[in-house]
């Protein structure tokens, strides 16, 4: 057929004509069309136009005249666009089925080829004159049509494809589907795949893939070319790109595309990109909502994922909201928030950049947080996640977190009520006023009160006066009313909230009106009258509000006064002391500076009339008091302790010490001395004098003699407790009760006028006369004759545990004293300052004691990696519990470069001490200094002591969870440890942590001890952000040493084997060597160990059979990791799948020599693991090795088939033995063993060596090989059975059907059974 070749012009076709005076009207007519202006009619059906038509074009002259004619007519545009437009009928309406012209002329054989080639060649002109909907007619007319020449549409359509414009494309690519028959779909999608790289067009043609029917292997390079893509979608591509993956392709392979290549990150760079984002998401929702596998799969990988990215927690959220069961989702997030790949990295990333998105599953972080505080109530998360929630939710939202977080508090469970008052202080401090707007809905925390403990009561209540002082009234009437009820109740413990919820007033009313603040003390003092626990509780719930600086100074001042004025008249005597007289009924400690006053005469604390008093409330006031008496002047004076400095170096009148271990009142006495210290030093560690620092000094070496003391004391009757925050009293001779409410209410009335700051209960005993002891400078230095100074024991705080409650806490910020109390620090400062004072210096006993309290306070408050094991006791960290994580670690910073100066003279010391040795013996100058110090460090055991409490503490802080989500403390710490190396200090936090690590390791050579090394190395792991062949060095020369282990290790020894594993595993994971030598190599040793080879050296003397265990569970973990790294290529796996079968061959036969239960139950574990990634790695690797290396294969079939074998029998043992935690791991090392054997199977027939692999019935026998009782079957020749049974499930290169017939044994009868011990 001939036709009239190329296009119309733009001009020819903006030509109007008449169409029903034009030739191809007169043609149709006879046939029913006639040609209209805007619409053409039809008076017959189309089925016989077709077939008029076609009969009338038999003639190929007139066909060919035809069709030159339709191609002038529908040249024109608007003659074209009336064409595909459906026939009116007569009545000029259009019928549900009516046809246009061009859909009937392409149903006519003769002219459906040309004049689809002529539609398509019209789609590039068309789209000139942007008239795209003439272009979606054209495409709308070749739809449905079965008689079209689909290899003409395929082929004229890659034609044109790339030269129309980009809406064209769109058009014609969707309707591809509907255009093409079944059987021409590969044919289409060989044509959308070469054009699938222009990206904009990657959704119409997914779109368009999605409808396709293509066979196996074309799909499978559909898969191929959209993986390569997704890293490259735009924002908008990406909902079309999960819908088609997650419809079409296999669930697993479409899950693991995605979350490899689609970088959602990307999706947040602009305002289009949210949206994109939002509907990602939304797409997503609705196809896991109706696909079930795909969402088991989703989450079985989520749950495997070794790390999670921001994507991974939004699809957790879609899981929780579609899956119809959210505990199983939950269960996957809990699993990842305990192994630490969910931090508050990941929380804070999201609502960062996708905020909107995240905002949109508001509820289902509500519901998330909810359990996860119920589940792990001192992690983090949970308490970030609520805050995110408030803060970017509305105002529904914030007030489902408030609701939420009250019936947490109101739960009764201690963490869950603890967990729940941290994320409201947290939203309080994060977010400012908006939480006052909820202060109504808050002040029902105060009907849970009576439910709380007294510190959590304490925190609600000043949580609610802080919300109260934006301007909510009724939130402090609410707590003045609750506050008179408890006051006036018989309870002690509602008394005691009473008092603090009168402290929490005084804050509240201070800022407000002074006058009311001090009206409301002078109604409460009435009802503290004859209870001195409560008068010690609220004098230190009163220095602590002042301490916070949120008291008025008018109130301040007016605190101080009576206070002082009442330490002064109670405690306080200015009797001289009795020099000549020989009696020594009363041990007067020698003050830390002797203030003398021609008037007054000798100044000196009381102590020993309140210890001899039967009325315990001086005993109990005297420390709180003067903690009040110190905060207050701290406040007045800006931290100048110059009014009362005499209390610090007055004299101490105390009951003698000389026969403590017999006399109750001297325990008493000396628990009461060593309070009156601690809280001396807490008061006056705030002075920077160098007198009054001296004196302070002489106090804490007091304290530390006092402690020594403790070792010798037991717990006895009359002790007085010093905690007062506590439901019931600690002391065996308890205090007096609380009175009835109408006896308090009537002494309340009847003592109205009285001051609470002159409380004086009722004296009791007469003075006795004191004996000054003799003014030496070595009695000052000592403070006390009677006490002795402990010579060998290191610990200062080892026998505290018993007296916890009766000792008073030593505040952290003492540990100041660090900073500028040792010897260099004083050497720069002498240098500068001309003062006479010559500044003391703290010894490192007392340093040792010092640290010794900061690491049990970091061990207390801070959470470690791990953040599950926080101890629940909090007492004696009264103080410590009332600072958050981060306001302790910065006064940790804070001190950090005093403990680096202690460890730096530490070093000093030893080298110093070394050259004397070298210079005095010049003989010995040769010898290598590393012994020098060891052998000093020996005789000095707190120099030793030292180094191992700073890397304690220092790693604790690593830990905590929030040091690294924090980057102004770790900043501040890194850069810290950086300056003191004298390294740059500036640059990025990776430069820091890598000069701060160095910093650390230059003391490896001074670490001497055992546990010194281990925290070292534990401190270092931490922070090291990548392997270190240093750390590697350091484990690798620790194990080689023969440690002398100190006495309190061998107390120990859990502690000094779990250490060995320690230094086993960070060799192993620091180590540049190949992971299979070192396990070679470590495997050589444990066998030394087992077999006692004495020939062999032993390199490592730590590897012992007391070790054995640890060690041997941490090798089995690294072979399984080792495993998992295998290649799948033939010429690197097969060696090391060879070497990782050899050494887990020779671990299991260890059992057979050493069966203790540690080694089984890592056997029982690891065994399971190891098979499982045999059967994953493994046997893909040797299935297409068995018909060339037939040999190699099947010598390592045989070598782990005897540790599966033995396997088989520590499984029976353990039921034998009825072990119920070894039977535990049992039925799934048995699945795993039935696995091995079925699939080993499946392998040789599949390769058609079924003669080389036959299976038996393996016996039950115990460790020793001896066939269990209950499993034996009688047989007439015992010993032929075992024989035969020993060669069941045997692999064997025999194929010939005589030589396996010749081992037929009577066991063969049910050799179709499998062995699950094979």
């Amino acid at each position: 057929m001939k036709r009239k070749k190329g296009n119309v012009s733009i001009a020819s076709s903006n030509k109007r004509t008449r169409p029903q005076d034009s030739e191809l009207g007169e043609f149709l007519a006879p046939l029913g069309i006639s040609l209209g202006a805007d619409r053409h009619g039809s008076s017959s059906e189309a089925d016989t136009i077709v077939r008029e038509l076609s009969i009338k074009l038999l003639d190929t002259q007139t066909r060919d005249n035809f069709f030159t004619i339709l191609q002038d007519f529908i040249d024109n545009i608007d003659n074209l666009k009336v064409a595909m437009l459906p026939l009116l009928k007569e009545d000029n309406t259009t019928h549900f089925n009516s046809e246009s012209l061009i859909r009937i002329l392409l149903r006519v054989p003769p002219l459906s080829e040309p004049l689809t080639e002529l539609l398509l060649e019209k789609l590039p002109v068309v789209s000139e004159d942007r008239n795209c909907n003439i272009a979606a007619l054209i495409v709308s007319q070749l739809r449905w049509m079965n008689s079209l020449s689909y290899d003409v549409i395929i082929t004229k359509l890659n034609e044109v494809l790339s030269v129309c414009p980009l809406p064209v494309q769109k058009e014609m690519i969707s309707g591809l589907p509907e255009i093409l028959s079944d059987d021409r779909h590969e044919a289409a999608c060989a044509l959308l795949l070469d054009h699938i790289s222009t990206l904009d067009l990657v959704p119409c043609i997914l779109e368009a893939l999605s409808e396709l029917t293509l066979s196996n292997k074309m799909l499978d390079k559909v898969y191929e070319s959209v993986e390569e893509l997704l890293s490259a979608l735009s924002a908008d591509s990406v909902p079309s790109a999960l819908r088609f993956l997650l419809s079409t392709a296999p669930p697993d392979k479409a899950v693991s595309s995605i979350r490899e290549h689609i970088d959602f990150q990307s999706l947040c760079q602009s305002g289009e990109g949210m949206e994109a984002e939002g509907l990602s998401m939304e797409c997503l929702e609705q196809i896991l909502r109706f696909h079930n596998k795909t969402q088991k799969c989703w989450l079985t990988q989520l749950h495997s994922s070794t790390s999670l990215t921001v994507f991974d927690l939004l699809v957790y959220l879609i899981l929780y909201r579609v899956n119809h069961k959210p505990k199983q989702v939950l269960s996957s997030i809990r699993l990842h928030l305990k192994e630490g790949t969910l931090n508050s990295t990941l929380i804070q990333e999201l609502y960062k950049n996708h905020g909107k998105t995240a905002a949109l599953f508001n509820t289902e972080q509500l519901r998330i947080s909810h359990s996860l505080l119920l589940s792990y109530p001192e992690h983090p998360l949970p308490s970030l996640l609520y805050l995110s929630v408030f803060t970017h939710g509305d105002m529904h939202a914030q007030q489902e977190v408030i609701g939420s977080l009250i019936s947490h508090i109101g739960s009764g469970q201690s963490k869950e009520v603890d967990a729940g008052i941290r994320t409201l202080g947290l939203i309080k401090d994060s977010t400012d006023k908006s939480v006052d707007r909820f202060s109504s809905l808050l002040n029902g925390l105060l009907d849970y009160l009576n439910t709380l403990s007294i510190s959590q009561a304490r925190e609600v209540l000043y949580l609610l006066v802080r919300i109260s002082s934006s301007g909510s009234c009724r939130t402090v009437d609410d707590i003045h009313i609750i506050t008179r009820k408890y006051l006036s109740h018989s309870s002690n413990k509602l008394r005691k909230l009473g008092i603090i919820g009168s402290c929490a007033l005084v804050q509240a009313l201070s800022t407000e009106s002074a006058t009311k603040a001090k009206s409301f003390l002078d109604k409460v003092q009435g009802s503290l009258t004859q209870a001195p626990e409560l008068v010690a509780l609220f004098y230190d719930e009163l220095a602590g509000c002042i301490a916070s600086g949120t008291v008025s100074t008018e109130i301040v001042q007016l605190l101080y006064d009576k206070s002082v004025d009442r330490f002064q008249t109670v405690f306080i005597s200015r009797e001289p002391l009795d020099t000549d007289s020989q009696e020594r009924d009363i041990l007067c400690l020698e003050g830390a500076d002797t203030l003398e006053n021609d008037e007054t005469g000798h100044i000196s604390i009381n102590l020993w009339h309140c210890v001899q008093s039967d009325d315990p409330s001086e005993l109990m006031t005297l420390c709180p008091l003067l903690r009040l008496v110190g905060a207050s002047l701290a406040v007045l004076e800006n931290n100048s302790m110059e009014d009362i400095d005499s209390i610090l170096g007055c004299y101490i009148r105390a009951p003698p010490l000389d026969d403590i271990i017999s006399c109750d009142k001297s325990t008493v006495g000396l628990l009461a001395l060593i309070n009156l210290v601690i809280e001396q030093i807490n008061v006056f560690h705030v002075e920077r004098r160098r007198s009054m620092r001296n004196k302070l000094l002489k106090r804490v070496k007091l304290l530390q003699e006092l402690l020594g003391m403790l070792r010798q004391v037991s717990v006895v009757d009359g002790m007085i407790p010093m905690v007062f925050d506590l439901v019931e009293d600690l002391g065996t001779n308890k205090s007096k009760k609380g009175q009835s409410s109408k006896s308090v209410l009537d002494e309340s009335e009847a003592n109205i006028s009285k001051d609470i700051l002159s409380f004086d209960p009722a004296r009791s005993g007469t003075m006795k006369t004191s004996t000054q002891l003799n003014k030496t400078d070595n009695e000052a230095d000592v403070g006390a004759a009677a006490l002795s100074k402990p010579k060998k024991h290191v610990s200062s705080w080892s026998s505290v545990g018993k007296f916890k409650g009766f000792i008073r806490e030593l505040d952290i910020r003492t540990m100041t004293i660090l900073n500028q109390c040792t010897e260099s620090t004083i050497a720069s400062n002498e240098s500068s300052d001309q003062s006479d004072v010559q500044l003391l210096t703290v010894g490192l006993p007392e340093t040792c004691m010092m640290l010794e309290d900061l690491l049990s306070k970091c061990k207390f408050k801070l959470k470690a990696a791990s953040v599950f094991s926080r101890p629940d006791n909090s007492l004696g960290f009264s103080r410590v519990a009332s600072l958050s994580e981060t306001k302790f670690t910065q006064q940790i910073l804070a001190i950090l470069p005093g403990l680096c100066q202690t460890m730096e003279d530490n070093v000093s010391k030893c080298k110093d001490a070394t050259d004397d040795s070298q210079a005095n013996d010049p003989d010995q100058s040769n010898m290598n200094s590393t012994q020098e110090e060891i052998a000093m460090m020996e005789d000095s055991p707190f120099s030793v002591k030292i180094f191992e409490l700073v890397f304690s503490i220092l790693e604790l802080v690593f830990s905590w969870s929030g040091f690294a989500n924090n980057s102004q403390i770790s900043t501040e710490c890194f850069s810290i440890l950086s300056s003191r190396s004298q390294n740059n200090t500036q640059g990025p936090l990776s430069v820091r942590r890598k000069h701060a690590l160095q910093y650390l390791l230059n003391f490896e050579e001074s670490c001497q001890s055992f546990s010194s090394t281990l925290n070292l190395l534990k401190c270092c792991s931490v922070i090291s952000d990548s392997t270190n062949q240093r750390l590697a060095d350091i484990c690798k020369g620790c194990l080689q040493k023969d440690w002398d282990i100190t006495a309190d290790e061998k107390e120990n020894k859990v502690r000094f084997n779990e250490g060995v594993g320690y230094l086993v595993s960070t060799f192993l994971s620091n180590s540049s060597e190949s992971k299979g030598d070192l396990l070679d190599f470590l495997v050589e040793q444990l066998d030394v160990v087992v077999k006692k080879d004495e020939d062999v050296e032993k390199i490592f003397p730590t590897f012992s059979r007391a070790t054995l265990p640890t060690i041997y569970k941490i090798v089995l973990t690294k072979l399984v990791e080792h495993q998992k790294s295998i290649p799948s290529d033939k010429e690197n796996g097969f060696d090391i799948l060879t070497n990782c079968v050899g050494n887990f061959a020779n671990l299991i036969n260890y059992i057979k020599v050493v069966n203790s239960r540690p080694l089984l139950r890592s056997a029982l574990l690891f065994g399971q693991k190891f098979l499982d990634g045999f059967l994953t790695i493994g046997l893909p690797l040797l299935s297409p090795m068995i018909s060339d290396s037939f040999v190699e294969v099947q010598s390592i079939l045989k070598k782990i088939q005897t540790s599966t074998r033995f396997l088989h029998h520590v499984t029976c043992h353990s039921k034998s033995s009825k072990d119920i935690a070894l039977t535990a791991r049992v039925p799934l090392l048995k699945k795993f063993l039935e696995a091995f054997v079925l699939k080993v199977k499946a392998i040789f027939a599949q390769h058609g060596c079924t003669d080389a692999f036959w299976v038996g019935n393996l016996k039950q026998r115990n460790l020793k090989g001896e066939e269990i009782v209950s499993q034996q079957v009688e047989e007439e020749d015992e010993d032929e059975e075992e024989d035969v049974d020993a060669d069941l499930s045997e692999l064997s290169l025999d194929s010939d059907e005589e030589d396996n017939s010749s081992r037929t044994g009577p066991d063969e009868e049910n050799s179709d059974s499998m062995s699950i011990g094979y």
